[in-house]
């Protein structure tokens, strides 16, 4: 099958997009007529489209068999753009992220990656456009993670951390993920140079004892970084933002959760829950019992109604 394939840079300088629709329309490419009103143009060369979007956002849309034409259209938006990520500056780097957290169904999952800066734009390009804000099937990210997985043999490496619902109760949740990003750091780095690292962790409120661990690897002469949102201008976060997604889908999968995304504001994921506790009587081990949501669906059964 002859699949179709994307790839998006955000936030261009629209003076710099322009010279580089002009280039292309001087070699071969041409116009094509824009679908919606969101966009600004079109242009198209065998099995290549390029879409300019009011947003700022340049997407690329091209298929399997123009891979190879794809990689020299990447190169050059690339040169031209800067890349959607920042670029590595060291010769190994490290990222992590986790899910889960704010989902009343299910574990929580941390995930750290690491690779060496060799593998960076082979490993950008083999996620497409993948996003792990939307919601898709187990399918879509086991293809996506399987992609990944094939860099192990280039070097890439991952640890995971699974928090489960009982980990958590009675407990800050924030302070079991801080013991638990230390475990998974010190397995990534215990035998690499740590002057030759740049690491990035997803700042999901960093406590006392995670921040003390770091400050150590600061003074050894690794490159920390620690801010909201990473995934956004960092590969090796979004990397493993992936992986996590990928782990948490594995567990909804054995679980037989199908439905919704188990997060509170969730209306299929309510409705579940209701009708477990009404049928039951108890939350099962996946439930995270200590989220408010479980609480008064508990009391709504106990004051002799239902929660709508």
């Amino acid at each position: 099958m002859n699949k179709a394939r994307s790839y998006t840079w955000r936030k261009v300088k629209e003076n710099i997009v322009s010279e580089i629709k002009t280039y292309f329309l001087k070699n071969n490419w041409t116009e094509e007529d824009i679908k919606n009103s969101n966009e600004l143009w079109r242009i198209k060369l065998k099995g290549i489209h390029l879409i300019f979007y009011k947003s700022r956002t340049l997407f690329i849309l091209y298929s399997e068999r123009a891979s190879s034409e794809f990689i020299e259209v990447w190169k050059l938006i690339n040169n031209k753009l800067g890349g959607r990520y920042s670029l590595p500056n060291r010769d190994i780097l490290i990222g992590y992220d986790e899910t889960g957290k704010g989902e009343v169904l299910g574990s929580i999952i941390l995930a750290g990656v690491m690779f060496p800066k060799e593998i960076f734009n082979d490993l950008d390009l083999s996620i497409d456009n993948a996003d792990t804000k939307c919601s898709h099937s187990f399918e879509y990210w086991e293809r996506v993670a399987k992609g990944i997985m094939d860099f192990q043999s280039r070097g890439f490496s991952f640890v995971v951390e699974k928090i489960l619902p009982s980990d958590i109760d009675n407990k800050n949740t924030n302070k079991v993920m801080d013991e638990r990003y230390k475990k998974i750091l010190f397995k990534l780095t215990r035998d690499i140079p740590l002057d030759k690292c740049r690491m990035v962790i997803d700042d999901y409120r960093v406590g006392r004892s995670l921040l003390n661990f770091v400050e150590d690897l600061r003074e050894r002469g690794t490159e920390v970084i620690i801010t909201t949102k990473s995934e956004d201008n960092f590969l090796e976060t979004k990397i493993a933002s992936i992986i996590a997604k990928w782990e948490r889908m594995k567990e909804l999968k054995d679980i037989g959760i199908s439905f919704g995304t188990g997060n509170v504001g969730d209306k299929n994921t309510i409705r579940w829950l209701e009708d477990w506790y009404g049928t039951y009587g108890y939350w099962p081990w996946f439930v995270k019992k200590s989220f408010q949501t479980a609480k008064d669906i508990e009391k709504s059964f106990m004051d002799g109604g239902k929660r709508i």
